[in-house]
C-alpha cells in the first residue's frame, strides 16, 4: 500500500511518501518547509495567525504531491504546539477542511514511535538512546529492543528555546544543563549506548559540514556527528549574525536564527553523557508513524 505521512510540528511541517508492506517500509519521496506553527505559544499560549497560514499552505502542497504520488492512506499528526495551544481546535479544524484527518499526538506515542523505528532500521547491539529534537519539545527514549527502560518528553524544542534565551548562551547551556543532568540521575545509562540523534538541527550540521546545496538524505542518514564537529559549528555560527548564517551553505534560512540553542543542545548533551559523537538519523517521526501502519497492515 502507498502511504504517505505528514508531521505538522512546532517549527517544520514535513511529508514522506512510501511503500508499506509486509512490516517494511520503502520511503519513495520526503520534503518539509519550515511553518513555525509554535512561534509564540510559549508566551501567549495560542498558535499565531502567521504559524497557522503558514503551516496551512504547506498541507496544500502537500496535498498534492499526495494526488501526484496516487497515495491510498495519508496519515496525519500534530505534536508540541498543538498540544499546549488554546486555540489548536482552530487551527485542526482548517486542516480538516483541506480533507486530511489530523490527530494530536501524545508525546509517549511520538517517542516510542521513534525509538523503536530506529532499533528496527539501525539494528543496534545493546543499549539504545533516540534523542528526537524538536521545535517544542525533545524526546529522550533509552532501551534496548526488548524493553523501553526510559522515556521523556522534555518540554522545549529549538523553538522555546529561542523565545526563552534568545542567544544568552551562557543561561541557554545553564538551562539545557541542568534539564539533561536530571534525565541522566532518571535514566542511570550503561557506560557504552548508542545515541541516534534526530531532527532538523542534528541534519543540518551534516548538509553544513558537506556543503549541501541540495540536500542529501542518503548521505546524512547513518552520518557519524562528532562532539568536535558540534562545537566548532556552535563557535562559528554564533559568531555571524543572523543574515550571515542565511548564507551558510546547507544551513535553510529559516533555520538560522533556532540553530544556536539546537546546537548549543547537543554541545551539552555530548557532554553530560560523555559522547564523542552521536549517529544521525533520518529515521524520525515520519518513518515511524509509516511503519506502524506497515506492522499494522
Amino acid at each position: 500500500m502507498r502511504i504517505a505521512t505528514i508531521d505538522v510540528g512546532t517549527n517544520s511541517t514535513r511529508i514522506l511518501v512510501a511503500d508499506v508492506k509486509d512490516g517494511e517500509v520503502k520511503p519513495l519521496f520526503k520534503t518539509g518547509k519550515v511553518t513555525r506553527l509554535g512561534r509564540g505559544v510559549k508566551e501567549t499560549g495560542r498558535l499565531s495567525k502567521e504559524g497557522i497560514e503558514a503551516t496551512v499552505g504547506a498541507l496544500k502542497e502537500f496535498k498534492a504531491i499526495v494526488e501526484r504520488f496516487n497515495v491510498e492512506k495519508v496519515v496525519v499528526v500534530t505534536t508540541e504546539a498543538a498540544r499546549r495551544a488554546e486555540n489548536a481546535e482552530e487551527f485542526l479544524n482548517r486542516v480538516r477542511e483541506l480533507g486530511f484527518k489530523i490527530d494530536v499526538l501524545s508525546d509517549r506515542d511520538e517517542a516510542e514511535l521513534v525509538f523503536l523505528a530506529n532499533l528496527k532500521v539501525f539494528k543496534p547491539k545493546g543499549k539504545a538512546m533516540t534523542v528526537d529534537l524538536g521545535g517544542g519539545s525533545t524526546e529522550v527514549v533509552y532501551g534496548d529492543e526488548t524493553s523501553v527502560e526510559f522515556l521523556k518528553s522534555l518540554k522545549f524544542g529549538v523553538v522555546f528555546l529561542y523565545e526563552e534565551f534568545g542567544e544568552d548562551l551562557v543561561k541557554l547551556e545553564e538551562f539545557i544543563r541542568g534539564e539533561l543532568l536530571k534525565v541522566k540521575e532518571e535514566i542511570e545509562p550503561s557506560q557504552n549506548f548508542t545515541v541516534f540523534a534526530v531532527g532538523g538541527t542534528i541534519t543540518s550540521v551534516v548538509a553544513m559540514e558537506e556543503k549541501m546545496e541540495v540536500y542529501k538524505p542518503e548521505v546524512v542518514h547513518g552520518y557519524r556527528v562528532t562532539k568536535h564537529l558540534i562545537d566548532k559549528w556552535y563557535k562559528h555560527l554564533s559568531s555571524l549574525p543572523i543574515e550571515e548564517r542565511k548564507k551558510v551553505v546547507g544551513l535553510e534560512e529559516n533555520r538560522a536564527d533556532v540553530i544556536i540553542p539546537g546546537l548549543a543542545f547537543f554541545k551539552v548533551f555530548c557532554e553530560v553523557f560523555s559522547k564523542e559523537s552521536l549517529t544521525v538519523s533520518e529515521v524520525g517521526l515520519l518513518y515511524g508513524l509509516a511503519l506502524r501502519e506497515a506492522l499494522n497492515g
